[in-house]
């Protein structure tokens, strides 16, 4: 029998946390709060399998971080931390998260992210102690607030923005899980667009769009709803990079209106109509009764592999002459301060978020510089009917497209961002001389998404296979 549990924390982070992940915005610090951050936590158990999904309304989680989540985890519940996924929304409008940011704030953003696990891991206790059976079943949508976001220019050159004549992933993927009563209790909803409808100039704190489809497939279900962000590496939102968080809410709401009427379509308790009795009338009238279709209770397995995608030599110019440029740039934000510059003046704050952008692409090109090829881990989970491909890093919706396309299982969830070091993953087609920020960003070499596409279809393949030799021995027995 298929258990699971739910639990939530949450995360909003004191108002003098450094805010935004856009290392652009001209304030350091939040105004105010826009709705509260949320880590939700499922978990799932079936025999001696116990598997954690959580849903942190954060951008970013470092390999460090994630770490010590999945630890914290662990020891709450006596769980197997390998089996703890701690996926990120990839909101941009939460605090800052990565571990080499300095200037205003710095201690505080140490001191919250101390905080993290222990959230959590409160968390999935109480997921873990209010475990129950569920039915699930699964099905899909599509919701048009996400698009193409490598915008070319008449000049050729790329920038981000809504692309309607690029490829695009606009599947709305929905796992429903109900008690036993057939009451609501969980919707996991997965979905590709980049939460950055909030941009440099909003100063709350917010969970952008995903927030607000939250709040309405749990206003409209009366279930808990968790986000899995898919692969949104080239996807973006119809209306994106602005401070009105009314258009987050709007978007929010469209995603999460459609998401909440695939579940409500959804049965986790099939059955057949059978013609009960004509009644005569004017005209005979049937009336028909619901008959249960028989089942078998809902099966959980969990595989992971590592796939080895390799780099390319030499590395994009933004980061071969990132060192060069973070030297220059220190320099000038000393004679800033020198010259009597103050911390939260524009001119500090820009050169600050300059350095800082500097200095994430230099840590990057030393962490690159070690290898040739990076090992990326990915996972396979299957839930009844559902698979989901979980990994990290922000491949190109393409890749996701192309894993659901070749999934045997009926239904194919393709999540990426789980806490990690997280780099673009674009398709060869984009490598161009002049090329989206992506590749700009990116160490991986161009058949890097091909060969993650082929590991993806192997370890799905295997899940599947798994699952089809489980059925051939207990029929033989």
């Amino acid at each position: 029998m298929l258990m699971a549990g739910v639990g939530r924390a949450c995360i909003t982070p004191p108002l003098d946390t450094p805010n935004g992940m856009f290392v652009a915005q001209k304030h350091i610090f939040p105004d105010g709060l826009h709705q509260d951050l949320w880590v939700t936590v499922l978990i799932l158990a079936e025999g001696e399998e116990r598997i954690a999904l959580l849903d942190f309304d954060f951008c970013l989680l470092s390999d460090e971080q994630g770490a010590m989540i999945c630890d914290a985890v662990a020891e709450s519940t006596g769980m197997d931390a390998a089996r703890v996924l701690p996926f990120c929304t990839h909101n941009h409008a939460g605090p800052v998260t990565y571990a080499s940011y300095s200037g205003a704030g710095e201690k505080r953003v140490r001191s919250y992210f101390a905080s993290v696990p222990g959230l959590a891991a409160g968390a999935a206790r109480y997921a873990s102690l209010n475990m129950t059976p569920v039915r699930i079943a699964a099905g899909n949508g599509i919701s048009e607030i996400g698009v193409n976001r490598d915008l070319p220019l008449d000049s050729g050159r790329i920038v981000t923005g809504p692309n309607p004549d690029g490829f695009r992933d606009q599947e709305v993927a929905v796992i429903r899980m109900d008690r036993l009563d057939g009451r609501p209790f969980v919707c996991v909803v997965n979905y590709a667009c980049h939460p950055t409808v909030l941009g440099p100039a909003n100063k709350l704190i917010s969970p952008d769009y995903p927030g607000s489809t939250k709040r309405t497939v749990e206003q409209l279900t009366g279930a808990t709803c968790l986000f899995l962000q898919g692969a949104a590496g080239n996807m973006g939102p119809i209306e994106g990079f602005t401070g009105d968080v009314k258009i987050a809410e709007r978007l929010g709401n469209l995603l999460g209106l459609e998401a909440s009427k695939v579940f409500l379509s959804l049965s986790t308790s099939p059955t057949r109509k059978k013609l009960h009795e004509i009644i005569e009338s004017g005209a005979p009238l049937t009336q028909y009764i619901d008959e249960p279709i028989a089942q078998e209770s809902d099966k959980l397995r969990f595989i992971s592999r590592t796939v080895s995608l390799p780099y390319r030599n030499p590395f994009s110019n933004k980061l071969e002459s990132s060192e060069e440029k973070l030297v220059n740039c220190r320099a000038e934000l000393q004679e800033l301060l020198d010259r009597g510059g103050k911390e939260e003046g524009e001119a500090v704050i820009k050169k600050r978020q300059q350095m800082d952008r500097l200095t994430i692409y230099v840590n990057q090109l030393h962490r690159y510089r070690e290898t040739s090829h990076q090992f990326v881990p990915i996972h396979a989970i299957r839930i009844g009917p559902v698979a989901i491909l979980a990994m990290g890093n922000e491949p190109y919706c393409e890749i996701g497209v192309e894993v659901k396309r070749n999934s045997l299982f009926p239904h194919t969830m393709f999540a990426a961002y789980l806490a990690g070091n997280s780099v673009y993953i674009p398709t060869p087609d984009v490598y161009l001389p002049q090329s989206p920020f992506e590749v700009e960003y990116s160490p991986f070499s161009p058949d890097a998404a091909q060969l993650l596409v082929e590991a993806a279809n192997s370890l799905l393949h295997e899940l599947k296979t798994s699952e089809m030799n489980e059925e051939e021995t207990k029929y033989n027995s």
